[in-house]
C-alpha cells in the first residue's frame, strides 16, 4: 500500500487538546505563538485537507532545571490517532532556551503502550524535525502523549520556552 504523511489532527496547537502533568507540570504554562515552523510543505490532515497550520504549541517553564519532565497529556475526544498502520511520527521542535529530549507515548489498536523516542534536540533558535520510525508498522496506533526533558538548561533569567509544531505520521492503508 502506499505510504502517505499526514498531521495527526489540525488542532494539535490547541491548549484545550492536552493537559499538563509529570513532575514539571506546576511550573509550566501552555500556550501557543503566532509562528509555526518555517518550510514546512503542505501536508494532508488527518480529514484529507490539504495545508500548514501558522501556530505553534508552546511550553513556557518557570524555574526550569536539568532533568525536570514535562508531559503533554492528549484528551481523548478525539485521539490523535491516523488511520492505518503508523510507520513513523514526527513533530517540529524549537528550543532556544534548553537541550531537551522528546518522546511520545502510544497506545495500539490491541492495548499494548510504547514510549517511542523523538529525538534530542539542542539549545537553538533554529526549528529541527525530529521523529522515530518504529521497526514494524504500528496497527491502530494513537498518541496519548509528548514528554519533554530538560537535558540541559542554558543559565538565564526568566522562563525557558519549547515551541512545537505539526505532529505528524506516515501511514498506510
Amino acid at each position: 500500500m502506499p505510504e502517505n504523511t499526514e498531521v495527526l489532527l489540525d488542532d494539535f496547537e490547541n491548549t484545550a487538546r492536552w493537559t499538563l502533568a509529570g513532575p514539571g507540570a506546576g511550573r509550566t504554562h501552555l500556550t501557543t505563538f503566532a509562528e509555526g515552523a518555517p518550510d514546512k510543505r503542505p501536508v494532508d490532515y488527518a480529514d484529507g485537507t490539504r495545508g500548514a497550520d501558522r501556530r505553534a504549541l508552546v511550553l513556557l517553564v518557570r524555574d526550569a532545571e536539568n532533568d525536570l519532565e514535562i508531559e503533554l497529556e492528549a484528551r481523548p475526544d478525539p485521539a490523535f490517532a491516523p488511520s492505518g498502520e503508523v510507520s513513523a511520527v514526527g513533530v517540529y521542535v524549537r528550543s532556544p532556551h534548553a537541550q531537551i529530549r522528546v518522546s511520545a507515548d502510544l497506545v495500539t489498536a490491541d492495548g499494548a503502550r510504547c514510549e517511542v523516542p523523538l529525538g534530542r534536540v539542542p539549545a537553538s533558535g533554529e526549528w529541527q524535525r525530529i521523529g522515530h520510525e518504529p521497526v514494524q508498522p504500528l496497527a491502530g496506533a494513537e498518541v496519548r502523549a509528548l514528554r519533554v526533558r530538560l537535558v540541559e538548561v542554558v543559565p538565564r533569567a526568566g522562563e525557558v520556552m519549547i515551541l512545537l509544531d505539526d505532529l505528524t505520521a506516515r501511514t498506510a492503508g
